[in-house]
């Protein structure tokens, strides 16, 4: 794959950047800034080059129109702040256009027009064989961003030389998009702790390093018993992997699950596990109880990060390749 760092960058070439820029936007203000700053290595480092990036990206599920709320127009002050006003220039949503997740060639040479080259750093995307993921490599040349490495590293360690024990923590509503992480993870896991709506969908048989929730609050939150039993496993862990909330932890009723476990993954990594957390509900739930920042690597993918572990690679990846 190639690295951004062995890009042949030259003063006054246009690069264009594909990064995740998918934000909470609410009343035109950014609520949650991780994902763009996940960014900002790349974006500062061609700017060091004296070349100019070109930020591109999506906002949301607009389907194929424009939508006011949707528009990057909103984090154009963002960049303008971290970037400096003239170095950086930005596109417009990509998925206002229906050719953005059609995979079109036609599309791809329209944005590819007067740039040099193409630089992934978006991972949270790269499962998704959209243009701007997988057709504009084919036309540019093409390169990996920092944290796009990082993201790859770290996950392929996780997999490949985890410390023991090696507990995976996975929540959410989405069992068909999990499940084949935790199938993968039964084999290689010490533990893997299912929460959330996923524990209830569950009809398979449950090895002996499963563990289900023993209790539950209104459906909605794993129960106090579960929270002991889930901490005092991940108490032990070397190498935590968590993807996926407990439970409705937007209520406060039903937020101590999540929250807890939170809690105890942050204290294990200052003890000095290696834990990794990834997806934008985890994002957003660890940024509510102030745990952002405290653990060893945060994804900035979901589906992404569940789908490369369960498959070891992604066509956003390959497209690099």
């Amino acid at each position: 794959m190639n690295k951004i760092q062995d890009a042949p960058i030259s003063r006054g070439n246009r690069i264009l950047v594909r990064c995740d820029l998918d934000v909470p936007i609410e009343n035109g203000k950014i609520q949650e800034k991780y994902r763009l700053e996940s960014s900002l290595e790349t974006l500062n480092y061609i700017i060091n080059k004296e070349a100019m990036p070109i930020i591109a990206g999506h906002i949301g599920k607009p389907d194929g129109k424009y939508v006011k709320e949707l528009s990057t127009k909103y984090l154009k002050s963002y960049f303008e702040e971290e970037l400096g006003s003239q170095n950086f220039q930005i596109l417009e949503n990509l998925r206002f256009d229906p050719r953005e997740e059609e995979n079109s060639m036609e599309y791809a040479n329209e944005i590819c027009k007067g740039i040099d080259m193409y630089v992934n750093e978006s991972f949270a995307t790269c499962h998704r064989k959209h243009t701007s993921i997988v057709s504009i490599p084919k036309i540019l040349p093409h390169y990996a961003g920092f944290h796009l490495q990082q993201e790859i590293e770290t996950l392929i360690t996780v997999i490949e030389n985890p410390e023991k024990p090696l507990v995976f923590v996975v929540g959410g509503v989405k069992l068909e998009s999990k499940k084949p992480a935790v199938v993968k993870f039964l084999n290689i896991a010490d533990c893997v702790l299912l929460g959330g709506k996923l524990a209830e969908d569950w009809k398979e048989d449950v090895p002996s390093n499963l563990i289900l929730p023993m209790d539950n609050i209104d459906g909605k939150d794993i129960g106090p018993e579960t929270v002991k039993e889930f901490n005092r496993i991940i108490e032990k862990s070397k190498t935590i992997l968590w993807a996926g909330p407990m439970g409705m932890f937007e209520d406060p009723k039903y937020q101590n699950g999540t929250k807890s476990i939170a809690f105890q993954i942050s204290k294990t990594t200052d003890n000095g596990s290696l834990s990794v957390i990834g997806g934008g509900d985890t994002i957003s739930a660890v940024e509510k109880f102030g745990f952002l920042g405290k653990y060893s690597f945060t994804s900035t993918g979901g589906g992404a990060m569940l789908q490369f572990l369960s498959e070891g690679t992604l066509p956003g990846i390959e497209a690099l390749e």
